[in-house]
């Protein structure tokens, strides 16, 4: 019996888990959790957003999402705003002290991913990311799944 598809789920769980928690133990040097940088991060690249729409981007409920915002509010790293058009909708955008963190977190992040993945070739990059979308790809076909839930 082969059981390399168990391999496969043990290395992919192993890495996701020792990955996340280096990635969360760097962003807590600037205290805040990975979910609070993920949704200062898109902020800071994407400009103001709706509650729901951070919730989809960064894989998390609304719950979550709400919770995580409330945290960063207290902060004051984010704003929340209604929307005019629609009072259903509010908005989050970045405070200008939000602004002045994510601009010292970021381009310390991408440095640490480059120290991260340092002896990792480019080519073996592309092949790994290109590799990870065909597993996606494969499990969203056979599950008739969007690959969001």
């Amino acid at each position: 019996m082969d059981n390399s598809d168990l391999k496969l789920v043990i290395a992919l769980a192993k890495t996701y888990n020792l990955l996340f928690k280096k990635l969360s133990d760097q962003v807590f040097e600037f205290d805040l959790s990975l979910t609070e940088f993920g949704v200062l991060e898109m902020l800071y690249h994407k400009g103001k957003q709706p509650v729901q729409k951070i919730a989809e981007k960064i894989l998390v409920t609304s719950g979550t999402v709400t919770y995580v915002i409330d945290q960063l509010v207290k902060k004051e790293y984010v704003i929340r705003k209604k929307c005019l058009e629609d009072k259903r909708i509010t908005y989050v955008e970045l405070s200008e002290l939000g602004k002045e963190l994510i601009k010292q977190v970021f381009p310390a992040h991408v440095e640490y991913l480059s120290y991260l993945f340092n002896s990792i070739e480019a080519t073996r990059k592309v092949e790994l990311i290109q590799n990870l979308k065909d597993m996606q790809k494969s499990i969203c076909d056979l599950t008739g799944s969007d690959g969001n839930d």
